[in-house]
């Protein structure tokens, strides 16, 4: 593994590199036991489960079994994404769109060859259409609804690049090409494409040059008249993210990594994925964590503040160097000043910073929840895997906090993982007005349709909340903690 805990001095824990071999694995595994010994943590461990997926098909490095942990490779894609080209097959075979999966000779996923007839359709007295594959690639969608077929082009990893004589294509003298270029260096382009014109219009003295090649333009050669057309490659390297095994195996994909552990999640977060020890940096989950409790020793390490984290402080954990920060609440305007980042509508996760934060409240100013806090507290020093990646629309995702027992052999909570169907006893966070941010048990499912302030009728779900005070909310508008 990347990183072990040792216990110092004083039981402080520390993290020291894998090179100290089977000691320090035992240490880790006795620090592990001594959280576990916790019969709160116990309570919290669940089966968490990652799927680790490829964008595109690529080749898996890991197989069933396998013990991972968050810095090995388990997929990559060892080919340049290739350039898509979206076909309007349906109709260009004549069919209706909801025809064309019948109409199929290949499924997603299977490598086709240029002029390779990939979907056939019958037309009785009218005989057959057919479709061909304009290069060669996989197909990556097939839509039902528009009637579209997406094919990959896949680009060779020592493909050379590829040259093409624009002047004379052009008949011009090559210092003039650049005045002619349709697409600059830089810019992709598609196989067929015309890449420089002469002349205007469809008038016939017009004359085009056309690239032989999709890639990317990389050079434009005034002496030469010649454009190069480059294929470059770029390696996507998917890696497991958690400590625990390898359960299952997606061809040409990625594969499922799963582990007992406590799984966290928070409200809002920005930043991808990391993993580093959790370092709680402050006495109770209503104290605000502030730029002087961050010191260098922070470096690697993942913070846990109270109730809120200031913009200083993020800048501070930033400079350090810190893996993450995890707090109560902080300002919409704090967050992006302090980092200096531009967050996506509707999701984050993409952000281009070293630190990913984590606000188990939101936005605002309250305390974290104390049971939260608690367990974080309980397991200061071990490490935690983090994602800060939030989406608030339909599909919700929210930033999880994972910290795996990958060595416990003892049962596991059941009805903890987030997508579950609710149940009644299942633990909620309300995600709407005028009941946002507050935690309890569901108590009822309510089977008819309820109508709401906003005179809509939806599934409502009875939730008992923290204080005692039982509220009817939207189904929809709970998430499972």
């Amino acid at each position: 593994m990347a990183a072990f805990l040792d216990v110092g001095e004083g039981g402080s824990p520390r993290s020291v590199g894998a090179s100290s071999g089977t000691i320090d694995q035992e240490l880790t595994l006795d620090a592990r036991r001594r959280v576990m010994a916790d019969a709160r943590i116990r309570e919290k461990l669940v089966l968490v489960k990652k799927t680790r997926k490829l964008p595109l098909p690529g080749e898996v490095l890991a197989k069933a079994g396998d013990m991972v942990d968050p810095d090995t490779p388990v997929a990559r894609i060892a080919l340049r994404p290739g350039i898509p080209w979206v076909m309007p097959a349906a109709r260009l075979l004549g069919i209706e769109n909801s025809e064309l999966a019948g109409a199929m000779l290949k499924r997603v996923g299977d490598k086709v060859k240029t002029k390779e007839v990939i979907a056939r359709a019958e037309h009785g007295l009218y005989g057959r259409k057919e479709l061909e594959s304009p290069v060669d690639g996989f197909i990556e969608d097939v839509s039902v609804k528009s009637g579209r077929i997406t094919i990959r082009e896949e680009f060779g990893r020592e493909e050379p690049p590829v040259t093409v004589d624009v002047a004379f294509e052009l008949g011009c003298k090559p210092a003039d090409v650049p005045r002619y270029m349709l697409r600059h260096v830089g810019q992709e382009v598609k196989k067929g494409q015309i890449i420089a014109k002469k002349g205007e219009g469809q008038a016939f003295f017009s004359k085009t040059a056309l690239t032989p090649v999709s890639g990317v333009i990389s050079e434009v050669d005034t002496r030469t008249g010649k454009v190069t057309i480059s294929r470059p490659f770029k390696e996507v390297v998917v890696k497991a993210f958690i400590t625990g095994r390898v359960s299952s195996v997606m061809e040409r994909l990625g594969c499922v990594v799963e582990t007992p552990g406590v799984r966290l999640t928070g409200m809002f977060g920005v930043g991808r994925e990391s993993h580093g020890p959790l370092k709680v940096l402050v006495g109770s989950p209503d104290e605000p964590l502030t730029p002087d409790l961050i010191t260098p020793d922070c470096k690697g390490k993942i913070l846990v503040g109270g109730s809120s984290v200031t913009d200083e402080a993020l800048a501070k954990a930033l400079s350090v160097g810190a893996k993450g920060v995890i707090a109560g609440t902080a300002g919409y305007f704090n967050l992006t000043q302090a980092l200096g980042v531009k967050l996506g509508i509707g999701i984050t996760g993409q952000e281009d910073i070293d630190t990913t934060v984590i606000l188990t409240e939101g936005f605002g100013s309250l305390s974290m929840r104390k049971d939260l806090w608690d367990t974080l507290r309980a397991m200061d020093g071990l490490t935690a895997s983090i994602n800060g990646a939030t989406q608030i629309r339909a599909g919700a995702i929210r930033p999880e906090i994972i910290v795996p027992f990958p060595d416990y052999s003892g049962d596991l909570a059941v009805g903890s993982q987030a997508g579950e169907d609710l149940s009644v006893g299942t633990r909620v966070r309300i995600v709407s007005d005028p009941y946002f941010g507050r935690a309890g048990y569901v108590v009822e499912i309510m089977k008819l349709p309820q109508v709401f302030e906003t005179e809509t009728r939806a599934p409502g779900v009875k939730v008992e909340l923290e204080d005692g005070t039982t509220v009817v909310v939207p189904r929809a508008n709970v998430e499972v903690i």
